[in-house]
């Protein structure tokens, strides 16, 4: 019975013939393991009266690991204080694993400070870098000059053309601009125009905002070749109502995109003016944004789940770093669409 109290995971992964990182999955409770697979290790754990603690002491000779943290500031949106929260919920098993994280937090309103931070991640050389590049140019540079200085790259949110990382953890956002124009289509009415917004970023430096701007559209030309269709980048630090008001007085709207989490700002434009005959699309479970779907000034939310992303990215390296475990390349995150009656489901 000693023998068997002082087994490690090593061997527990050896009697049930599956990887480290398979038996580290259950006893953490994370990831997919068969309903059979999972049996098999409880059942041997259960046996050998194992203690899952013991593993501490080996895991305080490892070498601490470094990973580096590079996303937009959490207290200026909701989407990625959401993003934050998943990261934060596992520091502490980063911790017992070794892995120490270190974030920098970029403002989407601030290019600089994007390369000024990865200026310094290139100096301080860590073992790794998880980052959500929302800059183009900026982004492929730091990814380029990280991989000559062989530090492996985990991209969440956004995947760069041009760039073969470690990992990429996010939703394809090509095919979720075609979701979006679908939706549209099937509820809106077909006399009027579609509207693409994009709030707040620079379109020709945003890769995802190109993809599904080019999805959409891609959708309208194979499905429906008359429907006219306008874009449009918005900066919400400045007064847009007069534009908003412009667009509407002008075009027969019918259908709106909104291509980042600020499908609220619309929906308050159509709320304040009693519009209810323009169908609304827009991206992730914000308060806001959930607010204005429950009272029906949003129609659709596509839900890309900051929180889930944050932790499938850091468990990913952790299963790389500690279990020498290498994750599928594109792990892609599903398309979830969020109206008024499944809502209850994800809040």
């Amino acid at each position: 019975m000693i023998f068997f109290l002082e087994m490690g995971i090593k061997e527990i992964a050896k009697q049930a013939g599956v990887s480290i990182g398979t038996v580290d999955r259950v006893l953490h409770d994370r990831g997919r393991v068969s309903a059979e697979t999972r049996q098999r290790i409880v059942d041997i754990i259960k046996l050998h009266d194992y203690r899952p603690n013991l593993i501490a002491r080996s895991l305080k000779k490892m070498k601490k690991i470094s990973i580096a943290l590079l996303v937009p500031k959490p207290t200026e949106d909701e989407y990625w204080q959401q993003a934050w929260e998943g990261f934060e919920s596992q520091l502490m098993k980063a911790e017992q694993h070794g892995i120490f994280i270190k974030p920098y937090f970029y403002s989407l309103k601030n290019q600089k400070l994007f390369s000024r931070y990865s200026e310094q991640i290139l100096r301080e050389k860590p073992d790794g870098l998880i980052m959500a590049p929302n800059y183009l140019d900026e982004g492929k540079s730091l990814y380029h000059q990280c991989t000559k200085a062989s530090i492996p790259v985990v991209m969440f949110d956004v995947m760069l053309p041009g760039t073969n990382p470690f990992s990429f953890i996010g939703t394809n956002s090509y095919q979720s601009g075609k979701l979006a124009a679908q939706l549209l289509t099937m509820i809106s009415s077909p006399q009027g125009k579609f509207v693409i917004f994009h709030f707040d970023e620079l379109l020709n430096n945003s890769p995802h905002m190109i993809e599904k701007e080019q999805g959409f559209i891609d959708f309208l030309k194979d499905t429906s070749g008359n429907r006219g269709y306008l874009c449009y980048c918005i900066d919400s630090r400045k007064k847009f109502d007069n534009q908003l008001e412009r667009i509407f007085n002008t075009n027969p709207v019918s259908g709106i995109f909104v291509s980042t989490s600020k499908a609220y700002l619309v929906g308050y434009f159509l709320k304040n003016r009693k519009i209810q005959n323009v169908k609304l699309v827009g991206f992730d479970l914000i308060k806001k944004n959930i607010d204005l779907l429950q009272e029906g000034y949003i129609d659709f939310l596509i839900n890309q789940n900051p929180r889930r992303q944050a932790i499938q990215s850091l468990n990913t390296f952790i299963d790389y770093m500690v279990f020498r475990e290498i994750s599928d390349k594109e792990p892609l995150s599903p398309i979830e669409i969020i109206t008024r009656e499944n809502l209850v489901s994800y809040i």
